[in-house]
């Protein structure tokens, strides 16, 4: 990556200025270091700026219904994708996700087993492609990875016992939400969901919220709506 390689450019050249003035090495491997983390995380933070700025619009037309749009403007990131580590891994999950919420699968898995690790929603996402593909070998894979790379998001455990459970691994499930209570002892839904399995009920993850309803794994509940004026005046002439 081109900032890395600046970065190191400047340590090295520091400190090869600092060993031809014949100083200690004590001086300039210490110098050189922060020489080179501090050129990193300067360039990084430009990076930063520019790929705010992306995601800013990216959100502005999501907001606006135009997921294709939203897209596209990621993929003006990806003119960055050399300058920094991680951007472009970052961007892959991103676009993924926006094409998965089209359900759009075939686009949204190829975006999504090139992302990032460390984003978990995107990760989650490809997981469910795997599963829901009858690919459960690989559906494992990426959330025992997932998990190593996210450790304290509860969804992760969740949506990993809910996929086992709902491929009738119950004892599965079970040690998937005991495991995260090791990381996260207080967590309420992964307790309540653990208390489910025992009792050989189903699990309840709405509690997620939004987190989960994007997964698109359950319908959602009916909205009950309440007659209008009209009607309600009939039905109480029908009652007279």
């Amino acid at each position: 990556m081109i900032n890395l390689a600046i970065s190191i450019g400047v340590a090295l050249v520091l400190a090869i200025g600092l060993v031809l003035l014949q100083t200690s090495w004590f001086i300039y491997v210490p110098m050189g270091l922060v020489a080179g983390v501090t050129t990193f995380l300067v360039l990084g933070r430009r990076i930063q700026t520019q790929l705010e700025a992306i995601m800013y619009q990216m959100q502005k037309d999501i907001q606006s219904g135009k997921l294709d749009r939203a897209i596209d403007t990621l993929k003006q990131g990806y003119s960055l994708k050399n300058r920094h580590i991680f951007v472009e891994g970052q961007l892959n999950s991103q676009i993924g996700v926006l094409y998965y919420l089209k359900k759009d699968h075939e686009r949204a898995l190829e975006y999504l087993s090139k992302g990032f690790v460390k984003h978990h929603i995107a990760q989650c996402m490809l997981a469910i492609i795997h599963y829901k593909r009858k690919n459960l070998d690989e559906m494992k894979k990426v959330m025992d990875e997932t998990i190593r790379a996210n450790g304290k998001q509860s969804i992760c455990y969740g949506l990993y016992a809910w996929l086992l459970h709902q491929n009738k691994d119950k004892e599965g499930a079970m040690a998937m939400l005991q495991k995260g209570l090791k990381k996260m002892p207080d967590d309420e839904k992964l307790t309540n969901n653990l208390t489910l399995l025992q009792n050989d009920k189903k699990m309840k993850m709405k509690a997620y919220g939004d987190m989960w309803v994007q997964f698109m794994l359950e319908r959602p509940p009916r909205v009950q709506q309440e007659a209008p004026p009209h009607m309600r005046m009939r039905r109480k002439a029908m009652f007279r």
